[in-house]
């Protein structure tokens, strides 16, 4: 009877552990999760309002200042609010029948033909402030002035505004100069001869109205570059930069207040004026002058003639080449963060804790209940009581001690060791 009840308790021990071993276990769990959604949005500025100067009071001299210089008539000009429509129509260079009005004017003094346009012109993209609408008002990345039949001393100015159609403020980087020949024509003495003169400034009326801050001077940009006077000419008061001195010229640094903020939120945005000129030439540098003061120069190398300037103005995002100058809690996981082993004193424990638990446990459970038992018993059984008992508890200990405490104690510990010993011991 006490040996059946012992075989049970094996058994019983045994099943246990096979149980601790083998069985999973069935915990309640759950689980998060982090959805991250990201869009991005446009960055772009247009061309719009294009016309002939000037169409708004607070760019002119209320007629006083010139539009065209052209030597005809007592003043010799056109008045800078001639070609003046407002806010009528922005998709109009003019005030209707003021072009041929001036025709009308020059006949028979010049036959000068002049024009603006938006190339590849399309409807503005989303609603600036209050004054330009999306799909109604034409806007284009590009614009062509031209002015044919020009002589020496007329000049011309244009305008237009840019405007911010993206989602993000956009800032005037630099602006680019570079003349080429028109059409295939000859340009003979017009880089000297031909000047351009540009004025930015910003303007603002939503959300208050701000006065216009001056964004670029193109001459003093020039001569602060170290240009002689030799590089300008004067019409009208203005001074015209020669085409020929602004080949690689380096003007971003006379950028200022050049960032346009985006809409709704603001109306903010640019106006720009480009002057056109052709070098009235008294002195005779590049034309024969006056008859008073006849030179030898050839007048063939300025007539007849061609020359195109492409200006591009380049533009970033506001924040180019801003980054921040701190960090924060995120640096730990850079790819270059160091790895630092763990310094707390439970590390071990933990690690033997758990790997011991689960592989000691099991491993030494299994193997040293079954070797330490096994072996202990048997071995135990088959001598005498005191040779059994000594050789079975010594193979018993050994067996389950050595086998439960090396496995469990290579990854972790004490389980194994422990209920080994302890089986031998409840014999």
């Amino acid at each position: 009877m006490r040996r059946s009840r012992r075989n049970t308790l094996v058994g019983g021990i045994v099943a246990l552990g096979l149980v601790l071993a083998g069985t999973g276990y069935a915990y309640w769990t759950d689980s998060l999760n982090v959805t991250t959604k990201a869009t991005t949005g446009d960055f772009g500025v247009k061309f719009v309002d294009l016309g002939l100067y000037g169409q708004y009071g607070d760019e002119t001299m209320k007629g006083a200042g010139w539009s065209i210089v052209d030597g005809i008539g007592e003043t010799g000009y056109v008045g800078d609010q001639f070609f003046l429509r407002g806010s009528s129509d922005y998709n109009i260079i003019a005030k209707p029948g003021s072009i041929d009005a001036y025709k009308e004017r020059a006949k028979g003094h010049n036959n000068v033909d002049f024009n603006a346009e938006l190339v590849d012109k399309e409807g503005l993209s989303k609603d600036i402030g209050t004054a330009y609408k999306k799909a109604v008002t034409d806007a284009s990345g590009k614009i062509l002035l031209t002015i044919d039949n020009m002589y020496p001393g007329y000049a011309q100015v244009f305008r237009s505004d840019i405007v911010n159609v993206g989602d993000i403020a956009a800032k005037l980087g630099n602006i680019k100069f570079e003349t080429k020949t028109l059409d295939g024509k000859e340009k003979g003495n017009l880089e000297d001869m031909i000047g351009v003169a540009v004025y930015l400034h910003r303007e603002q009326s939503i959300p208050q109205f701000k006065d216009n801050e001056p964004t670029f001077k193109l001459a003093k940009a020039i001569a602060n570059n170290g240009a002689d006077d030799s590089r300008f000419f004067r019409v009208g008061g203005v001074d015209f930069v020669r085409l020929s001195a602004l080949n690689d010229a380096d003007v971003k640094a006379a950028l200022e207040n050049n960032v346009i903020m985006c809409a709704p939120a603001t109306d903010q945005r640019l106006d720009i004026f480009v002057g056109v000129a052709m070098d009235p030439d008294a002195e005779g540098k590049f034309t024969t002058g006056t008859a008073a003061d006849r030179k030898d120069n050839d007048d063939k190398l300025s007539q007849g003639k061609g020359v195109q300037l492409s200006m591009d103005l380049l533009w970033d995002q506001f924040n180019v080449g801003k980054d921040a100058g701190t960090t924060n809690i995120l640096e730990k996981q850079n790819k270059d963060a160091a790895s630092k082993p763990s310094t707390k004193p439970d590390a071990g424990s933990s690690k033997g804790s758990s790997a011991g638990s689960s592989a000691g446990s099991s491993a030494g459970s299994s193997a040293g209940s079954s070797a330490g038992s096994s072996t202990g018993s048997s071995t135990g059984s088959s001598k005498g009581s005191s040779a059994g008992s000594s050789k079975g508890s010594s193979a018993g200990s050994s067996a389950g001690s050595s086998t439960g405490s090396s496995a469990g104690s290579s990854t972790g510990s004490s389980f194994g060791s422990s209920f080994g010993s302890s089986r031998r011991r409840g014999r």
